[in-house]
């Protein structure tokens, strides 16, 4: 699977999720996520940049609890955050990280939001905000393949325009990398 996506730093939330709702997009859940990433002496993920980590996650709309081990190949392209993506939930993130530890992989800072999902269609949209970094959109589709990438980013960048925004306003940085630089 690819994720192809783009992040997008916002300042004022209610006109982002007003236009969100104008242009289809149906409310999902709230969720409150808490990502621990991984490097290791081995493996520089960052440097690759890729990415391996645990997602713990409370759906604060439900009251349920999932965990998740994802990782993230380097980026595809030079506009978006496109990317592979290899995910699966876990029944325990603290047997996980225990074990990632075990094989010699050590934590980086926790990276925690509180995350409002949006849908319509294919596109999933989420309205962060990132502890110590402020709120952001994400714009996503996940496509089959590399052919459905560039479509795929046609229709992101239709629905940034649509609400306004430029992707020359937009990050490609990761939230850790973000967090990093701001600890520096």
């Amino acid at each position: 699977m690819i994720e192809v996506e783009i992040k997008l730093p916002i300042f004022r939330r209610p006109p982002i999720e007003q236009g969100l709702r104008r242009l289809g997009f149906e409310p999902g859940n709230l969720i409150r996520e808490s990502d621990t990433y991984f490097t290791s002496n081995f493996h520089d993920f960052m440097r690759n940049d890729e990415a391996l980590r645990i997602r713990e996650s409370e759906n604060l709309s439900n009251t349920s609890a999932a965990a998740f081990l994802t990782y993230k190949g380097p980026k595809l392209d030079s506009v978006s955050s496109a990317r592979k993506e290899l995910e699966t939930e876990v029944a325990d993130g603290e047997t996980c990280r225990n074990i990632l530890l075990s094989l010699g992989y050590r934590e980086l800072s926790p990276v925690r939001k509180l995350r409002q999902y949006y849908h319509r269609d294919d596109l999933t949209a989420c309205v962060d905000q990132v502890e110590g970094l402020g709120s952001f959109l994400e714009l996503e589709i996940i496509v089959e393949n590399e052919a459905g990438r560039e479509n795929a980013l046609k229709k992101i960048e239709t629905i940034l325009h649509d609400l306004d925004c430029r992707m020359e306003d937009t990050t490609r940085y990761s939230y850790l990398y973000m967090l990093q630089k701001r600890q520096q």
